[in-house]
């Protein structure tokens, strides 16, 4: 096979040849991208147990937001969290004000065959999360005003988050 035959013969593959996967996958991803832009605040945050078994968490108040450039913030926050006594608060209320809050921000991406956003963290208000990511499947309410984001543990759903577009 001559030069110019092989040089056609792969020009023909080139055209011809079907879209890889992740190539079919970036419209769905840039879509839901457009359409997960935007800043949302925590309506619930529902727990489920080892049984199915649905729990209310105490995070009520809290925000996510997501921009053009890739980049999320999370913030939750408990009802009922008690205002510190003094500015040299005691270990026992430096503990109770920790674990009444959630924060952390980074970059995320977005898998639409799979259906999920994952929060690559790089920085937390707890040092544990920093460097992990976090495997968020997502879904939108049909008007779109309402993000749902759901945690798993194999396909069990441990968590559901519902947040409304501000």
């Amino acid at each position: 096979m001559n030069v110019a035959t092989l040089a056609a013969t792969v020009l023909f593959l080139l055209v011809t040849a079907e879209p890889t996967p992740r190539a079919q996958r970036y419209p769905d991803a840039a879509r839901i991208r457009q359409q997960l832009i935007g800043s949302y605040k925590l309506m619930t945050y529902i727990s489920y147990d080892q049984n199915g078994v649905a729990t209310k968490l105490p995070y009520t108040v809290g925000q996510i937001s997501y921009d053009a450039a890739g980049r999320m913030s999370a913030q939750l926050m408990r009802e009922g969290r008690s205002r510190l006594t003094t500015p040299q608060a005691s270990e026992t209320e430096r503990a109770a004000a920790y674990s009444s809050y959630i924060a952390y921000f980074g970059n995320y991406t977005i898998e639409a065959d799979k259906g999920t956003v994952t929060h690559h963290v790089e920085g937390s208000w707890s040092p544990n999360m920093v460097g992990s990511d976090l495997v968020r499947y997502l879904e939108f309410s049909p008007d779109g005003k309402s993000l749902f984001l759901s945690v798993k543990s194999g396909e069990r759903v441990t968590g559901r988050l519902q947040w409304d577009r501000y």
